[in-house]
């Protein structure tokens, strides 16, 4: 059973990506914690073409992208979206409930924390060796 780690939402303001420019980014509130994807690259992880960054967020008057968090992705089935920060944490969104926030039928999508054997069975994207190490 899957717990529920926080949610996502449409941006609710402006926010200036790496090159000062306004940009259109999905909020991810995980524990406590603000991360954003930017709208474009979650579209294209949607449908399976590249990953898309996740970047912390951070602000000064505006709220602006900062360091890179992680990376969201595809899952193998196609039917959520796979979050993997660089500590290490996994977590998952389903895509049905994820076009529904975009195509603003409902105003957040619920995200899982995956369990940490999940880990184990499929190595990291993010290279990290310790999860393919732990298969041996």
């Amino acid at each position: 059973m899957l717990e529920k780690a926080g949610y996502m939402q449409k941006a609710k303001a402006v926010t200036i990506d790496e090159e000062g420019l306004p940009t259109e980014i999905i909020e991810l509130v995980i524990d406590g914690k603000r991360f954003g994807i930017v709208l474009e690259d979650l579209n294209h992880a949607i449908r399976g073409k590249i990953s898309a960054r996740t970047f912390q967020l951070r602000l000064n008057w505006k709220q602006y992208v900062s360091t890179t968090a992680g990376l969201a992705y595809l899952s193998y089935s196609g039917k959520a979206l796979n979050i993997e920060l660089m500590d290490g944490n996994r977590y998952t969104v389903s895509l049905d409930s994820l076009k529904s926030l975009l195509c603003r039928r409902s105003s957040y999508a619920p995200v899982a924390r995956l369990p940490m054997s999940s880990a184990i069975k499929y190595p990291s994207i993010l290279g990290d060796t310790q999860s393919i190490l732990a298969t041996c």
